[in-house]
């Protein structure tokens, strides 16, 4: 399987990766496949009972559910082990999605509100009443043009904290981005990745019990860990039977 983004230094890294937690990837129009990060290897899928294809996938932490958005503009709770949804909230406007651009699905767990961007198009949603607000553009930070935003994630993603901080990939840039001002669409560069992006993306930050941030990236056939300092990859793993492209990626931070 081609390995474009694993640096040399990096193809010797560990046979499993740190910490025994449960990520759920999004391939296809509606599939889930369950992944024991700690034993590197995929153990089970499951079909998302909605029409049509789903937008994309987080945890909620507030709640401790798995959140979906249809094509519907529908925010809905996913059980896992059966597929099966219940509505949740219909959002009060769509989000503009030109072609086959990346739609962003995350959660910001100190608002516990939906972040939904794809383009530059920067959305934010109440997940209690539907209610959109349409945030400023996403733009660099004292540079012209905007950033080709691929993936996001939040940090302290754990119960409802006080403080957390957007971070985002860049599929051009190849890099980490944090945004800065998540409500203005501002993004500041921290670091290039290491080497180039291929295809969709797949990234989420899980944090445990402790505090402590661990960035995970699905990208080039593997599963990797980032810095968040300095937006290098810095560990790689193949996970056995994932022949499925993630497209979305959350890590829960309780069994399911």
């Amino acid at each position: 399987m081609k390995q474009t983004l694993l640096l040399t230094a990096l193809l010797g890294a560990t046979a499993a990766p740190l910490a025994a937690q449960t990520a759920i990837g999004l391939s296809g129009d509606r599939t889930l496949t369950m992944i024991d990060l700690g034993a590197g290897a995929v153990t089970g899928t499951q079909e998302v009972m909605v029409e049509g294809r789903l937008l994309g996938i987080d945890y909620r932490p507030n709640t401790d559910t798995l959140i979906g958005v249809t094509e519907a503009f529908e925010v809905v709770n996913i059980d896992a082990a059966t597929g099966m949804v219940m509505p949740l909230v219909t959002m009060s406007m769509p989000l503009p999605i030109e072609g086959d651009a990346p739609v962003i699905v995350d959660i910001n767990p100190a608002a516990d509100a939906l972040r939904f961007m794809s383009g530059t198009t920067n959305h934010r949603v109440n997940l209690t009443s539907g209610a959109v607000m349409v945030d400023g553009s996403l733009h660099w930070d004292g540079m012209d043009g905007a950033p080709m935003v691929g993936a996001t994630a939040y940090s302290n993603s754990f119960g409802k904290p006080e403080a957390t901080a957007m971070y985002n990939i860049d599929t051009n840039a190849h890099a980490l981005l944090r945004q800065t001002a998540p409500n203005d669409g501002t993004n500041a560069m921290i670091g290039e990745l290491g080497a180039m992006v291929e295809g969709p993306v797949a990234f989420d930050i899980a944090t445990d019990a402790m505090g402590t941030n661990t960035a995970w990236l699905s990208a080039n056939g593997a599963v990797h860990t980032l810095s968040l300092e300095t937006g290098m990859v810095t560990q790689s793993w193949q996970i056995d039977g994932l022949d499925a492209t993630l497209r979305d990626m959350t890590v829960m931070a309780s069994g399911m």
